[in-house]
């Protein structure tokens, strides 16, 4: 019988022994790469003859793509999966599926960190503290104003696996209000979550603090711009922990300096890292964080595992737990074969 033949791009993890070890006592070849800022051409050559590719950040576009002849399924390490062209895989006939419910924690505890950074200006109160070293007197008057979180109205853009854990997490907050905007919400969704969606401009003019929990589509791509945040409240901040071209930075800067809104909390930029003249790095109302929000220990190994169950799951010919392409499964040209 074939061995299956089980490889990865590129990884975030320190090593990758465990899954060497997990590979080799389930009968699989297994090899790794560092293929993030490889070439199309190059990544080719690497994992063409894979059976289950895993990638993380590697671009796996149009090109690379046709050039997999052997690989029956694509897996992402994560949430996110912008740097995949799905359709080109869908045509393909290869099944794609990421880890749709890993690090969802750790990103809304990023996020909630990210608000109370943001609304109680922290880079403010760091800065007086380190000045008052020399003055031996602190100066409050630069924080002026901060208003308290209880009792103000969170409103949350996207209400999936994150979305949904950070409603959850800030009921209990002592909030007016958590509203939501999210158009695709079923209804045994809402009522499981015991909310009515409402437009996003009503949830931007009502919202003290907008935290966005949005994939990276055609339609999110530069969706928060200077229209949208002229219906913010000037005293409201924007919270981003999903993915950094959601906000066309040019227009944050405008609304942030014009005063349009009051500040922002940021794990993910337009581009990634900023360069040294990123305005936003200059702002005392912005927080920033490195793109860091999918990190801890737990949610590391809770998709170490989840990736070990769809390989299971492929070996035993069934599909990983979330496909992101199901109608790749009507195609005639359906690569896997998959077991009654």
């Amino acid at each position: 019988m074939k061995r299956i033949n089980f490889k990865i791009t590129d990884y975030i993890e320190r090593d990758l022994e465990w899954e060497k070890k997990k590979c080799a006592r389930l009968g699989v070849d297994f090899s790794c790469f560092k293929l993030k800022a490889a070439s199309p051409s190059e990544i080719i050559k690497h994992v063409d003859d894979a059976d289950i590719l895993l990638v993380n950040m590697a671009k796996i576009n149009t090109e690379v793509i046709a050039g997999l002849n052997k690989v029956q399924v694509i897996l992402r390490h994560g949430i996110g999966y912008d740097n995949v062209d799905v359709d080109a895989a869908t045509a393909h006939g290869i099944v794609f599926a990421n880890e749709a419910t890993a690090a969802s924690i750790d990103v809304a505890e990023q996020a909630i960190m990210l608000m109370f950074a943001t609304y109680r200006k922290i880079n403010l109160q760091r800065e007086i503290l380190e000045s008052a070293i020399g003055k031996k007197v602190y100066d409050f008057t630069r924080t002026y104003p901060i208003y308290r979180i209880e009792g103000k109205t969170l409103g949350i853009v996207g209400c999936g696996n994150i979305g949904s854990l950070v409603l959850k997490k800030m009921q209990s907050f002592g909030m007016k209000a958590l509203v939501v905007a999210d158009p695709f919400l079923s209804e045994q969704r809402m009522k499981d979550l015991n909310i009515q969606p409402l437009p996003l401009h009503e949830v931007l003019e009502r919202s003290d603090i907008v935290t966005i929990h949005l994939p990276l589509t055609d339609e999110t791509r530069g969706m928060f711009n200077l229209d949208l945040f002229r219906h913010m409240k000037k005293t409201a901040i924007i919270i981003n922990t999903s993915r950094g071209p959601i906000i066309k930075t040019s227009d944050l800067v405008t609304a942030l300096r014009e005063g349009m809104i009051a500040g922002a909390g940021l794990d993910v930029l337009e581009y990634e890292p900023p360069k040294s003249d990123c305005e936003l790095l200059k702002m005392k109302n912005v927080v920033l964080t490195p793109h860091h929000s999918w990190y801890s220990e737990e949610g590391g190994w809770d998709i170490r595992r989840m990736i070990m169950d769809d390989l299971k799951a492929f070996i035993n010919g069934k599909l990983p737990k979330h496909v992101v392409n199901p109608e790749v499964l009507k195609s005639a040209n359906l690569r896997i074969k998959l077991k009654e």
